[in-house]
């Protein structure tokens, strides 16, 4: 605290503008005018090069004569003014493309959840393995309303691949494979698929159900390689 300024201001950093509103536009605006400065010298820079002649050695020749029209044209053909307002506003949206907010981006691939208040599964069970292995991926039970829901148990169908090649369901492990789940809780449950060498390559899909809860239930999908021999 800055023992000069009774009125308790402080030379520290000001942390409550990093949750002003009105601040964080002002911020970014800033931020967007610094960036279309930069491509407009990059513009400048550009054009500058293009208006002299490369050598025969492939440098640049001194004293050289601007290009004509006819001679600059973009990538797209136009020419003459058109390249430039072409490439700035190119860079400029690409500028805003990195710089802007990210709130409407669609929403990244969630976790695979069994929500056993609402009876909605989200997600799927993706697994990718080389024979021989154990594949391992993870699934979340959650239980968000006030009513103790016991021990749960989760069930597989086996594994089926196109051609009639099967992962047998009892290669399949569930960790814990009962699970308590009481009121206002979730638990995660790691599903372990054991591959053998005699497992043939290929894309098997199967079922996880909850026992009890018909509603619940995701798919599973297991893609299996082999290694070169």
């Amino acid at each position: 605290m800055d023992e000069a300024n009774e009125g308790g201001s402080s030379n520290e950093l000001p942390w409550s503008a990093v949750f002003n509103p009105a601040a964080n536009v002002r911020a970014f605006s800033a931020i967007q005018a610094a960036g279309f400065r930069a491509a407009s010298e990059l513009v400048e820079r550009f054009v500058r090069i293009a208006s002299t002649e490369l050598d025969n050695s492939g440098g640049f020749a001194a004293g050289a004569a601007p290009v004509s029209d006819e001679r600059v044209a973009d990538l797209f053909g136009a020419t003459g003014l058109q390249p430039l307002v072409s490439s700035w506003w190119t860079m400029a949206d690409q500028f805003l493309r990195v710089s802007a907010p990210r709130g409407d981006e669609p929403a990244r691939a969630t976790a695979v959840t069994l929500d056993f208040v609402t009876s909605t599964a989200t997600g799927a069970l993706q697994l990718e393995a080389t024979a021989p292995c154990t594949a391992t991926t993870e699934v979340w039970l959650h239980n968000g309303g006030s009513t103790d829901l016991g021990k749960v148990r989760l069930r597989c169908s086996e594994l089926l691949a196109h051609d009639g090649a099967v992962v047998p369901a009892g290669e399949l492990r569930f960790e814990p494979d009962i699970v308590p789940l009481p009121a206002r809780s979730s638990r995660g449950v790691t599903v372990e698929v054991e591959i053998g060498q005699d497992v043939a390559p290929g894309s098997y899909r199967g079922t996880l159900l909850v026992d009890g809860y018909p509603d619940l239930w995701v798919p599973i999908e297991l893609a299996i390689t082999r290694l070169a021999s």
